[in-house]
């Protein structure tokens, strides 16, 4: 039997994390298979606060705790673990090389902040340098892509209970012509993703990273960058696409950048409003996932459909997502998108991505300061030379 010390000696947020717990019928026994692997939980939080080290095992422990308390556990723990590195005015001595000058002063930090705070996703009008489109633009149309095929579902995907796409097959591509395209799917191998100045430089940027800094307390982890082709060659039976969460790590934004223009009609982002945090509205909803991590397109739309946002832009626009909250990638009916993301994240507690960095075999230069300045933040990079 897990034994915990009396409540008068723990932290506020410890006492509020278990109070959570109780009140919603869960057992902590009951989240693992093993007592070993709740003690690797806590064991793990230890060692992360004390040495910032990732606890790997600790993934699907956090996940459950999320659906079974509404989300606010991730919160509490968030509070516990990062509460040595509270930073919510970040000093930068690098510069922007991916967006047009606007820079950690900018006056529309505060409107992104503040609509991040109430709805969970905000959109950056048009900032992307001409150049930086033009350049991945061109780079993702002609490098050697990887492919993928989808296949039809079975009728578990419509009901959300379905949690992947089936594929049907793999490959490689050189090059591709979006109004010709044969796959789903077309992705830049990473490595050859992050060899571009102008991903180096988002990855980087002054005004991106003090929107994440403002909005989380805390300077953010950047995970690793991914840019792909959605197409039109999708089987009927994939459309509508669930709902889902994200539960990669405690409290997190994505950043997502469009490089061709999205409508309604192309592939586009979806999001429930308000839905990062615990609400009347969506309670019903975040409940269902203690038992499965998709919702259905219709338990979303008889629920809150006032609430859902398609999120389209012109290209060179850039949105940041908190995807703790209800959303998805919604697939086209005609026409094609390409889309960079990553990850400005709180905590590097649970990182689900894999410890091993992605090498940068030529870095830029403001890529390298802000990397030399801030090693914890860019610990899933690593320079070669």
């Amino acid at each position: 039997m897990l034994r915990l010390r009396p409540a008068s000696t723990l932290s506020p947020e410890t006492d509020r994390l278990i109070e959570l717990i109780t009140k919603g019928g869960l057992r902590l026994s009951n989240l693992t298979g093993t007592l070993g692997e709740l003690r690797g939980f806590f064991r793990g939080a230890w060692r992360y606060w004390r040495l910032g080290e990732t606890a790997q095992g600790s993934h699907h422990l956090v996940q459950k705790l999320y659906a079974y308390t509404d989300g606010r556990s991730n919160d509490i723990l968030f509070r516990i673990l990062e509460s040595k590195r509270r930073e919510a005015a970040p000093t930068l001595s690098w510069n922007e090389v991916s967006l047009e000058t606007c820079g950690i002063s900018d006056q529309s930090i505060e409107a992104v902040v503040r609509t991040l705070q109430v709805d969970g996703v905000a959109v950056v009008p048009p900032r992307l340098k001409k150049d930086a489109v033009r350049s991945l633009y061109e780079l993702a149309s002609s490098c050697s892509l990887k492919t993928t095929t989808y296949g039809t579902p079975g009728p578990e995907y419509a009901l959300g209970i379905q949690e992947t796409v089936p594929i049907v097959e793999t490959g490689t591509s050189t090059g591709v012509d979006p109004s010709n395209a044969r796959c789903a799917v077309y992705q830049v191998p990473r490595e050859i993703l992050l060899e571009n100045r102008y991903v180096q430089g988002l990855l980087c940027d002054p005004y991106l990273l003090t929107v994440a800094t403002r909005y989380l307390g805390v300077f953010p982890i950047v995970t690793r960058p991914d840019m792909w082709w959605d197409t039109n060659c999708v089987p009927q039976g994939l459309r509508p696409r669930p709902f889902h969460v994200d539960e990669g790590c405690l409290r997190w934004l994505k950043v997502g950048v469009y490089l061709t223009d999205t409508t309604i009609e192309t592939p586009h982002f979806v999001y429930v409003k308000g839905s990062h945090h615990p609400n009347q509205t969506t309670r019903p909803l975040t409940r269902r996932l203690t038992s499965r991590m998709n919702l259905s397109n219709k338990e979303v739309t008889d629920v809150c459909p006032e609430k859902i946002v398609h999120v389209t832009a012109p290209a060179g626009s850039i949105f940041l997502a908190d995807t703790r909250g209800i959303h998805k990638g919604e697939l086209s009916l005609r026409g094609c998108r390409l889309v960079l993301f990553f990850g400005l994240e709180g905590s590097a507690f649970n990182d689900a991505v894999g410890t091993q960095p992605s090498p940068l075999n030529k870095i830029e230069p403001e890529l390298e300061k802000a990397m030399s300045e801030r090693p914890f933040s860019y610990q899933f990079f690593r320079t070669t030379h």
